[in-house]
């Protein structure tokens, strides 16, 4: 344990002081860019290795469009003649969102008593036992409820992992690096979907489909073993007190050895994270006061709208019958699944390049213009699937595809990194472990949404489901436009005066004056020390 948190905190006009050491207004200033050099090149590797490992469980149990096509599993679960096949097809899909969802609330509450790490934990334990589960399924109602098991897991770590990087990356490189979580999941997705199109040709029964479902199982326990090499979040570890240890992770995340610029960086970075949370003690951190006072309830809306309006644009929808969307376009079983897998490797590509323009462009514009096009990549292939749907003409189809691919492009190029960087840091350290549930629940509620209604509605309405996800798209476009704040390159602590909160003290006070002294505190034995 370390020493207490600073019930007071004082500021002078003379130096800044931090860990009792001083450096002048002019010296930090001077030092500001070779300072975000520095950190970008080591907290890009840091993050990079990190990333690798939590980014692993996006070979998940959600991805489970190949399985659509493949004889044995229909066969085997009764689907091929099921009178009930579609609200089947949308109970598994739909099951698997409603445990995500249960999964982000819960996440929010063990987030804050355990950790992340300790919740990623809990999560990949879920993960893993749904996939297993649904890899010796012997009967679809065992299946249905590995599928909601598996959510769980899932749910959580939609919601842990980006929390996690949100509050150990720098601000200035913030977007890129939470931003790799997007590519994570899309590499699990693609290998998930070129692993299912290989099966295919297997025609074996139960092997066609068990082994693609049980490697699954791979990826969380990897992340699981890796969590031991992945340092706690400081900011967690300050609001719990424990000081000693949270400055020492800050360090080996920020700081290079014998570089005076990062070492300033760390002793920015905790004076301003330890002294507003300090200041956050004292403010409500309930579930209640979250839809009761004002600023906290405007993120709740602008953070639940954000991720669920992603889903809205009905790419889970072509992600999870891509393959069947293309074999009604002309295409075989197996060139459905190849222009499936296609589709998500795609997405690798895309997300990156978000993942790059993040702290380039902002996220408020990225989201705008990303809305914008999915809109009109639907109203593409609404148009063509209702004249060409069913066809044999190569042009028209192929036209719908591309329109399916370049909806994508604007989804993963401009929306999906961005809204969960977007979605976890607008919340304030002590609220946003369950704030951030409550953006993830957008995402899960979204697709829960879509998909349970998306069987039904491509037999009954068809081509005009499109348009009902164009019209989503349209209108958040909107609202994103006019009423979201920019967040791009501010610091957590910054972000929050975006939102109306006050700050103990921000990294402009620091600069802006001459010279600043900031000492605390302690709360045992009343003695002032510096930060």
């Amino acid at each position: 344990m370390g020493s207490k948190l600073p019930l007071k905190i004082s500021l002078s006009t003379d130096r800044l002081a931090v860990s009792g050491i001083t450096t002048s207004d002019h010296d930090i200033r001077n030092s500001r860019s070779a300072t975000q050099q520095a950190h970008i090149l080591y907290i890009k590797s840091f993050h990079e290795r990190d990333c690798a490992i939590m980014g692993l469980f996006g070979t998940r149990g959600e991805s489970i469009s190949a399985y659509n096509l493949m004889p044995s599993f229909l066969t085997y679960f009764g689907l091929d003649t099921a009178v009930n096949a579609p609200q089947l097809f949308g109970a598994i899909n739909g099951l698997f969102q409603g445990g995500g969802l249960f999964g982000t609330l819960m996440a929010g509450v063990t987030g804050d008593k355990l950790g992340r790490c300790k919740a990623m934990f809990v999560a990949c334990l879920f993960a893993i036992t749904g996939g297993a589960l649904q890899a010796g399924s012997v009967h679809i109602a065992m299946f249905l409820v590995a599928r909601f098991v598996a959510g769980l897991g899932i749910g959580g770590l939609v919601m842990l992992v980006p929390l996690w990087q949100s509050e150990v990356a720098p601000p200035h490189s913030r977007g890129l690096l939470v931003g790799l979580h997007g590519v994570s999941i899309l590499i699990g997705y693609a290998s998930s979907a070129w692993v299912g199109f290989a099966f295919y040709f297997v025609n074996a029964g139960g092997s066609q489909w068990r082994p693609p479902l049980a490697i699954q199982c791979i990826f969380p326990l990897i992340l699981a073993c890796g969590l031991y090499l992945i340092p706690e979040s400081p900011r967690w570890l300050i609001e719990n007190d424990r000081i000693e240890q949270a400055q020492l992770i800050l360090k080996k995340i920020h700081q290079k050895a014998n570089n005076a610029d990062s070492q300033e960086f760390v002793r920015r970075e905790f004076n301003q994270i330890h002294s507003q949370l300090a200041f956050e003690r004292t403010l409500p951190s309930s579930w209640s006061s979250i839809f009761t006072i004002p600023h906290y309830r405007k993120r709740a809306i602008i953070g639940f709208s954000t991720l669920l309006a992603g889903q809205l644009t009905g790419t889970m929808v072509i992600n999870n019958y891509g393959p069947g969307l293309y074999k009604s376009l002309g295409h075989s079983d197996s060139a459905s699944l190849a222009l499936a897998a296609g589709w998500l490797t795609e997405g690798i590509v895309v997300n990156f390049l978000n993942a790059l323009m993040l702290d380039y462009f902002g996220r408020k514009w990225l989201m705008t213009v990303g809305m914008a096009g999915c809109a009109v990549a639907l109203l593409g292939v609404s148009i063509l699937i209702a004249v060409y749907g069913g066809t044999t003409n190569k042009a028209g189809n192929s036209a719908a595809i591309f329109f399916l691919y370049l909806h994508l492009t604007f989804y993963g190029g401009c929306m999906d990194a961005s809204t969960y960087v977007y979605g976890s840091e607008i919340w304030p350290t002590h609220l946003r472990a369950k704030g951030f549930a409550i953006s993830c629940a957008g995402l899960f509620i979204g697709s829960l949404c879509l998909l349970e209604a998306a069987p039904t509605a491509f037999q009954t309405i068809g081509w005009r489901f499109y348009l009902i996800m164009m019209s989503f798209s349209i209108i958040f476009s909107v609202l994103f436009a006019l009423y979201w704040p920019e967040t791009k390159g501010l610091t957590l602590e910054e972000i929050a005066a975006k939102f109306g909160d006050e700050l103990a003290i921000s990294e402009g006070e620091g600069e802006k004056a001459d010279e600043t002294t900031s000492t605390v505190t302690n709360s045992k034995d009343g003695e002032k020390t510096p930060i």
